[in-house]
C-alpha cells in the first residue's frame, strides 16, 4: 500500500474508532460503518466485479443452473425463498399453462445461446443462501464483442439514494452495442427472444401492510471483453448502481440517515467525517451492491498517489446492512 493511501486509511480508522451508526429505510438493526481501502497495487484495478470477486459474491456455474435461477421467481411468484405468502392474488401468479409457455421460450433461448455463442460461461453472484443472481456471457462468432444476459435484481430497500445521500448518475452505461446498425443476426435473434419474454411481476415482502412487488426480467448487455459484458449487465440488472456523490445528509426522512436517537451519537464525530471525505475526495464515488434485501454501500474516493498508474487505490467507507421485515 502506498503512504497516501495507508494515511488517508488510517486517519478514517481513528475518525471511526468511536462507532458510527447508519439506518436505510427498513432497516431496522442499522449498520456500523467501516473503513474500507482498494489497494491497487495487490488487488490491481478497481472495478465493481473485481470487488465482487474479492468479497468473495461470485462463483462459475453451469448455463442450465443460471437458466433454473432465472426460472424460479417466475414459477414460485416470489423474489425469495425466505417469503411467506397469506393473501396471494391468483391474477398475480401465472397459470400453468403460462408458466409452460415461458419455460419453452427460456428452454430455446439456452439452446440458441449453447449453439451459437462462443466460450460461453455461467456465473452466479450471492452474499448469502436467500438470494443469487445469475448470468450467462460469450463472444459473438466472428466478432470480438462478448454480450451477457442477467435476471433482474428485486430490490427490496425503498428508494434512499437523493432521500439519505444526494447524487448524480456517473458514467451511465453507454448504449448497447446491440443497437448499433451492424448487428449480427444471432443478436438480433436474442434481443428479440428477450423482448418477446418482457417483464412479469413477482412478490417481494408483501404481508403486514409491506405491500412490495418487483418486476423481473432478463436484460443484455454487450462489452469488449468478458469482463466488461459482466460489468455492463450488472449496472443493467440493478445488483450494481453507481452515483457521484454530490451532499450527505445527517438525517433524511423518517429519521434516517445517520443515528442520531443512539445514546452515544456525537454529531461532531459524524461531521468530521463527512469533511474529511469532502475534502479529501473531490469526486467521492458510491457504489451499491443490491442483494435482493440486503445492501452492500461503498462511499469511496481516488488516492492521489496513484494517478501516474494504471490502477487507481480507493479509500472510504463501507455500510453492509439489510432490510428487516418486522410485520
Amino acid at each position: 500500500m502506498k503512504p497516501e493511501t495507508e494515511q488517508r486509511l488510517g486517519t478514517l480508522e481513528v475518525l471511526l474508532e468511536e462507532e458510527i451508526r447508519y439506518s436505510l429505510p427498513c432497516h431496522e438493526d442499522g449498520a456500523t460503518l467501516k473503513p474500507y481501502a482498494w489497494d491497487a497495487t495487490i488487488k490491481g484495478e478497481f472495478t465493481p466485479l473485481n470487488l465482487i470477486k474479492s468479497e468473495g459474491w461470485i462463483i462459475e456455474t453451469d448455463p442450465e443452473v443460471a437458466f433454473e435461477n432465472w426460472l424460479w421467481p417466475e414459477h414460485n411468484g416470489l423474489a425469495s425463498s425466505l417469503i411467506h405468502l397469506y393473501n396471494k392474488d391468483p391474477k398475480k401468479i401465472l397459470d400453468e399453462h403460462t408458466k409452460n409457455q415461458r419455460y419453452q421460450q427460456y428452454s430455446n433461448l439456452l439452446k440458441l445461446l449453447t449453439k451459437k455463442i462462443k466460450k460461453l460461461q455461467a456465473f452466479s453472484f450471492s452474499y448469502n443462501s436467500h438470494y443469487s443472481l445469475s448470468v450467462i456471457v460469450g463472444r459473438v462468432p466472428d466478432s470480438q464483442r462478448w454480450i451477457c444476459l442477467s435476471s433482474t435484481v428485486p430490490q427490496e430497500t425503498p428508494k434512499f439514494i437523493n432521500n439519505l445521500i444526494h447524487c448524480s448518475p456517473y458514467k451511465e452505461e453507454k448504449k448497447s452495442n446491440l443497437e448499433a446498425e451492424k448487428l449480427s443476426n444471432i443478436e438480433k435473434t436474442i434481443n428479440n427472444m428477450i423482448k418477446e419474454l418482457g417483464e412479469i411481476m413477482i412478490y417481494g415482502y408483501y404481508d403486514g401492510g409491506y405491500n412490495h412487488f418487483h418486476h423481473h426480467s432478463i436484460v443484455l448487455a454487450s462489452g469488449g471483453s468478458q469482463e466488461e459484458a459482466i460489468n455492463n449487465a450488472l449496472l443493467k440488472s440493478g445488483l450494481v448502481e453507481i452515483y457521484k456523490v454530490e451532499k450527505f445528509m445527517i438525517q433524511g426522512d423518517g429519521g434516517r440517515g445517520f443515528s442520531v436517537d443512539d445514546r452515544d451519537f456525537d454529531q461532531d464525530n459524524v461531521t468530521n467525517l463527512i469533511k474529511f471525505l469532502n475534502t479529501m475526495f473531490p469526486k467521492l464515488l458510491l457504489y451499491r451492491f443490491c442483494f435482493w434485501d440486503y445492501e452492500h454501500l461503498y462511499i469511496l474516493g481516488e488516492t492521489d498517489d496513484s494517478q501516474q498508474d494504471s490502477s487507481a487505490s480507493w479509500v472510504g467507507v463501507a455500510i453492509h446492512s439489510q432490510f428487516t421485515y418486522n410485520p
